[in-house]
């Protein structure tokens, strides 16, 4: 049963009408970042012109507002990408699940790349512009049928796109223990990308989070 968590519901439902685009049937879509839809790389272009928000700046954002939320996490999100052990994480903080985690990944430059949720931390971007629109075929063993995907993420793309290049040797990781009834840690990773835009925290990435 869900109980109404005011602090989530706060920045839970601020998606701007930019983020999606609406077809003549009237379906509604995901902006993209591939083929001559350039939305999102705009939006990045000018987060990228604003000032840079520290790290220190946005942990303390961070866990001051899951403290709100009533969500356990960690005062110290600073780990070593190559050192991340997502099974030690889940039993230090009792996590129901390894992907109860919402992380951080920063340019070398100091900007936020994106706001980003589970346990998949990478720092994936094409090796030149040829690369933004390929795909691969994988098999989706929910459906039982091969599907194509995209081979770059968004956030690669959109960093590559603007010149810059990932900082390899940090990543903010919250983990999420105590997850409100009937909430998800999606939800929790939307409204903290949110609540960082509200903070003036530019996040370059800036769609990805409400998706």
């Amino acid at each position: 049963m869900k109980t109404v968590n005011n602090e989530l519901e706060k920045y839970l439902h601020r998606t701007p009408k930019t983020a999606y685009w609406i077809n003549n049937e009237g379906k509604k879509y995901c902006q993209s970042v591939h083929g001559r839809s350039f939305i999102r790389y705009n939006e990045a272009k000018k987060q990228a012109e604003r000032d840079v928000v520290d790290k220190e700046t946005i942990i303390n954002y961070t866990v001051n507002y899951l403290n709100k939320v009533g969500i356990r996490t960690t005062e110290n999100p600073k780990y070593d990408p190559k050192c991340i052990d997502y099974e030690k994480i889940q039993q230090e903080f009792d996590l129901a699940d390894r992907e109860d985690l919402v992380w951080m990944k920063f340019t070398k430059d100091g900007y936020l790349g994106v706001v980003a949720v589970s346990a998949d931390v990478n720092f994936d971007i094409p090796k030149d512009s040829s690369e933004y629109d390929n795909k691969r075929v994988v098999y989706n063993s929910y459906e039982q049928k091969n599907k194509e995907e995209w081979i770059h993420n968004s956030a690669g793309i959109l960093i590559h796109k603007l010149g810059k290049k990932w900082d390899e040797s940090i990543v903010l990781l919250f983990p999420l223990k105590n997850i409100p009834d009937g909430y998800s840690r999606g939800d929790v990773e939307t409204a903290i990308g949110n609540m960082l835009i509200e903070k003036n925290v530019p996040v370059l990435d800036f769609y990805s989070h409400m998706y």
